[in-house]
């Protein structure tokens, strides 16, 4: 039985008998299947290879994050329809400018995430504000987490080809779980899941094929918790 609070470096695929039942939902952001370039992994899996891939999950509560046509390509011929979608956009210098969020079997708590009013001149906006209101709930798309890669200050001690943002994975945890969840991700990379979790106060489960980026995940945990 696998532990909390812990990465295994190996294939998925090879942990998956060995899931405690305390995991409340598998949140990944997986390879996306169109080439990039891992350190240990062959983006480039025939269409059904990676289906079933990620039909693995099939079953367990997942908040999977694609782009939009990869996420009909493969996401939805593995897991079905999703039960809701959020839209992540933000501003690249590549076309693809967006990625998809597909929700399978997980509430979704938007008042937990607070964004700020639209028009706080209204008087009733500013009646709410005056009460110490501090914003609306979240919609489900959403511009302003920007991508890590953009911003990223340590990329050189913390490689990776395609991180995505530790804000971005807190919110998607906020929205869908509960403080003490044990979350798997399958696909951990350098280690953002873990560092959300932390910082959201629930525990993970991490798995990456790559002892490189093992390590770099393990070198952010310890300095996260330090």
């Amino acid at each position: 039985m696998l532990d909390v609070n812990k990465i295994y470096c190996g294939d998925f695929s090879d942990f998956m008998g060995e899931l405690p039942p305390t995991v409340s939902a598998v949140i990944t952001d997986p390879p996306y299947n169109i080439g990039y370039k891992y350190s240990s992994y062959p983006d480039q899996l025939s269409a059904d290879e990676y289906i079933n891939m990620l039909s693995s999950f099939g079953g367990i509560p997942s908040a999977i994050i694609s782009y939009p046509e990869e996420t009909m390509k493969y996401v939805a011929p593995a897991l079905g329809t999703p039960d809701e979608v959020l839209i992540w956009c933000y501003n690249s210098n590549i076309r693809k400018q967006s990625r998809l969020i597909s929700i399978y079997g997980l509430p979704i708590y938007f008042e937990r995430v607070l964004q700020p009013y639209k028009n706080p001149r209204d008087k009733r906006i500013k009646a709410l504000i005056d009460g110490g209101s501090e914003g609306t709930p979240i919609y489900d798309w959403f511009s302003d987490i920007q991508l890590e890669k953009n911003v990223c200050k340590d990329k050189k001690e913390y490689p990776h080809p395609c991180p995505v943002p530790v804000k971005l994975m807190e919110r998607i945890i906020l929205l869908t779980t509960e403080v003490g969840d044990v979350i798997l991700d399958p696909f951990m990379g350098s280690g953002t899941m873990a560092i959300a979790c932390i910082r959201t106060f629930r525990q993970y489960i991490g798995i990456e094929i790559s002892p490189e980026y093992c390590a770099t995940a393990e070198r952010r945990i310890k300095d996260e918790l330090s």
